[in-house]
């Protein structure tokens, strides 16, 4: 089948941001990543881009597509396809190094400030650590994510807090608060705080963007919940009780009448 792939590119050396369209004729069952692949074999070996298991395991070929952060191994080209074009870019919130391939450095250097893993407390004597199914479960779809950062590229709170940790990195975090074996969890619901986990906007762009089936905002809201109940407050939420030092309860309308009358 004919279509059109439209790709970003980015040349370092001239510091050049521009689009190229390459015309292709591939079999309706190629992925997205299979496309690219056949460009960089067969059109123009310039192309740079960043991939490597092909099965949705690594999460190293996420990409915009149509303006969306998805896998595209995972991706049918045709089944995207607007107008017949395909139309692909680095992902958001990220530097670009080349073309496709980004340095997201910015989105590791905040998950090692979650500390992503188990700080375990002193094991049972003469045992082991027991943990019921219903408590594995409690983590078990958090361990899953394989930090392909589509979910970060499409955060429009990650882009106006600088801050946030994004949301991959509070799904890892509630991970390990829900894992009975861990010794920090009090820290780590600290942690959820200097991360900003308010800035949140609920607009479930991460559970879209997530190849693997993931619901980082109910994890968030999961971490907010947990952090309220061991007092702490959401800095975002105004205060109402005097509002603004305009009222005096409800003194300044003793003389309103609801009805009208």
């Amino acid at each position: 089948m004919k279509y059109t792939i439209k790709i970003q590119r980015y040349n370092p050396t001239k510091n050049e941001t521009y689009f190229q369209n390459y015309e292709v004729d591939l079999d309706e069952s190629f992925t997205i990543l299979e496309s690219i692949e056949y460009i960089k074999n067969h059109i123009d070996s310039t192309l740079t881009y960043r991939a490597f298991c092909k099965s949705a395991i690594c999460g190293s070929c996420a990409m915009l597509v149509n303006g969306q952060s998805k896998l595209t191994c995972k991706m049918n080209s045709v089944e995207n396809l607007i107008d017949g074009i395909l139309e692909i870019a680095p992902l958001k919130h990220f530097d670009v190094i080349k073309d496709l391939v980004v340095n997201q450095d910015t989105g590791f250097d905040k998950l090692k400030k979650t500390k992503p893993f188990l700080i375990p407390k002193t094991p049972p004597k003469n045992s082991e650590f027991l943990i019921p199914p219903k408590e594995e479960e409690s983590y078990d779809k958090q361990s899953e994510c394989i930090l392909c950062m589509a979910c970060y590229s499409d955060c429009p709170a990650v882009e106006s807090d600088e801050n946030y940790f994004g949301p991959f990195g509070f799904s890892k975090m509630l991970r390990f608060i829900n894992d009975s074996r861990d010794s920090i969890q009090n820290e780590r619901i600290n942690l959820v705080m200097q991360g900003n986990i308010f800035s949140c906007v609920e607009c479930q762009a991460c559970i879209i963007a997530c190849p693997k089936g993931l619901a980082p905002q109910f994890d968030i809201k999961t971490l907010q919940t947990k952090a309220m109940s061991l007092g702490h407050s959401n800095p975002n939420q105004q205060s109402f009780g005097s509002f603004g030092g305009g009222f005096d309860d409800f003194g300044d309308f003793e003389c309103f009448n609801p009805n009208g009358f």
